[in-house]
């Protein structure tokens, strides 16, 4: 099992005892930051808790934005530490889903079980064990250490937290039963899956046979990417402000929505009074609406309210939805229709001079051809900015969990340190983090941890000198005055050779295909510094009344 984190003076205890044994593997990050991001980066890949373990005071303050991240993403996390400089539950409180402080040593067997336990049932999430100098310093009786065989164990490998799910109450599946009737007289539904389809790998196939047996087109958010193989059929790929065209003009004018896994927040769905016109109309006269299937009924409704919530685990709830479907109904002019929209508003490449800058356009599309036969071996992580929806527009993922990236708080910096830890929970993977130059910037030291364990991460850096994503807001909020947005970059290149890892720079459009076939073939942490003119404005596609001028006959 591997641990992140970074050691001082009130924790030396606990990681003297971690030195003396082999039960773990410890990395090194190069801020706290980093740290909880590389646990995060492992949780993600590998479907088990990421452990980070750091000090207290600033060591614990810095743990902050990791935890919050992945909290509203779901990600499942342990922190520990000795926290004594601060009152550290407080803070704890507002970015965890759990914490506690262990008050007496024979406490920490149970406080431990718990820590796992809250950290991956129900929906994941960060939390938080509190262990003060005295503590770790002192031992526990075995008497204490025998308690643990009454407390819950981890799950096995193959079904990752399966024995800790939420089960079905038996009433629902009247409820679900109804739903699939109505899907089965439906003339125009659709399907958009979110993170909770990839809480379990059943849970991935049921989506498939489902969308597969009733020929129902499936859409998604930014954080189930991958869930579903993108070059599917049935694929509408990304929902949401920056999502595919194609697949909000398919949420706008479906007459029923099947919600899987996903909170349908702001970014989803845009203008909320604007959303799914054609869905609210069905409802109305009881022939569609939106049904949302989730484990946690607290994240549901703050911005669309469904038709119907179905609370449960999906690995449960999705097989008895299965069960009540029929085989495609008269479905053939819907279908059409999707096809022709995913043909008119198809993501396209703009041309460019061999001597001009390369486009992020240009720099995805070619990295998607060069791992066209590597998808099922390929994770990808992200910065936060628009290289993030570049990536997540233009990329086409085939298998559960190849995306990592901060969805709900958008964490600049996330990407290089989740990378990292990525690549620890899936060695035999390669790891490729697309970065923005800003982003970057923010946690770029831990060049120097992939470096130090010899980590064969790829991280292309998408460079133009500043904020991309700020420049775009100025310009369409704020009249055009675009401010506070350009910065200073260091020589990524020497950087990185500094940093002990190999690099390569592209300048021209021409020196694009060769470069990424470079990144792709090295066999050590590799850093690919792409210049860029300022990036071109991604396009912004709303769900309100400009779609809506496209209806079905």
């Amino acid at each position: 099992m591997s641990v992140f984190g970074y050691p001082g003076g009130a924790a030396l205890p606990i990681f003297d005892r971690i030195f003396k044994t082999n039960l773990f593997s410890f990395i090194l990050s190069h801020h706290e930051q980093g740290a909880g991001h590389m646990a995060e980066g492992y949780a993600c890949a590998s479907s088990k808790p990421g452990i980070v373990l750091v000090t207290s005071g600033p060591g614990s303050s810095n743990l902050v934005i990791p935890m919050l991240n992945a909290l509203l993403d779901g990600t499942p996390m342990v922190g520990t530490g000795a926290f004594q400089e601060i009152d550290v539950m407080s803070v704890a409180k507002t970015c965890t889903k759990w914490c506690d402080p262990v008050e007496n040593i024979n406490d920490l067997p149970k406080i431990v079980n718990d820590a796992f336990y809250n950290a991956t049932s129900g929906r994941p999430g960060p939390v938080l064990i509190s262990v003060p100098k005295d503590i770790g310093q002192a031992v526990f009786e075995t008497a204490a250490a025998d308690l643990l065989s009454i407390f819950p164990t981890m799950a096995e490998p193959e079904k990752p937290f399966q024995s800790w799910s939420v089960c079905v109450d038996i009433g629902i599946y009247k409820s679900i039963d109804k739903i699939a009737q109505l899907v089965n007289y439906s003339q125009r539904p659709i399907i958009c899956a979110g993170r909770g389809v990839l809480a379990h790998k059943v849970s991935s196939k049921i989506l498939l046979k489902i969308a597969e047996k009733s020929r129902i087109p499936v859409t998604a958010t930014l954080l189930r990417m991958g869930c579903f193989d993108e070059t599917h059929d049935l694929a509408l790929n990304m929902i949401g402000t920056y999502g595919a065209p194609y697949a909000n003009y398919a949420i706008q004018n479906a007459d029923l929505v099947l919600v899987f896994g996903a909170r349908l927040d702001e970014r989803a769905v845009g203008n909320r009074l604007e959303y799914a016109p054609k869905v609210k109309e069905a409802a109305l006269t009881g022939r569609g609406g939106i049904f949302q299937f989730n484990l946690n009924p607290d994240i549901v409704g703050r911005v669309i309210k469904p038709t119907q919530l179905v609370v449960g685990d999906l690995s449960e709830t999705l097989p008895h939805l299965l069960h009540g479907l029929n085989k495609e109904g008269n479905r053939t002019p819907w279908l059409d229709q999707i096809q022709q929209w995913k043909k008119q508003h198809a993501f396209r490449v703009p041309s460019r001079c061999m001597q001009s800058r390369t486009s992020p356009q240009q720099t995805i599309a070619e990295l998607d051809r060069q791992t066209s036969s590597l998808k099922h071996r390929i994770t990808m992580t992200t910065g936060v900015g628009q290289l993030q929806m570049w990536a997540a527009q233009r990329y086409r993922f085939r298998s559960p969990r190849p995306l990592i990236t901060s969805g709900a708080l958008g964490t600049m910096g996330f990407g290089l340190p989740a990378a990292i830890g990525a690549q620890i929970a899936r060695p035999d993977h390669i790891v490729i983090d697309i970065d923005g130059d800003a982003s970057f910037c923010m946690t770029m030291e831990e060049l120097l941890t992939a470096s130090q364990y010899d980590l064969p991460i790829k991280l292309i850096i998408f460079n133009n000198d500043g904020q991309g994503m700020i420049s775009q807001l100025q310009k369409a909020d704020y009249r055009n005055r675009i401010c506070y947005n350009r910065q200073s970059n260091p020589d990524f290149v020497n950087l990185a050779q500094s940093m002990g890892c190999d690099s390569r720079r592209c300048e021209y459009a021409g020196e694009l295909s060769s470069s990424i076939q470079w990144l792709l073939e090295c066999k050590r942490p590799a850093l690919f510094d792409v210049l860029m003119s300022e990036t071109e404005m991604l396009p912004i596609v709303p769900n309100g009344k400009a779609l809506d001028l496209i209806t079905l006959e």
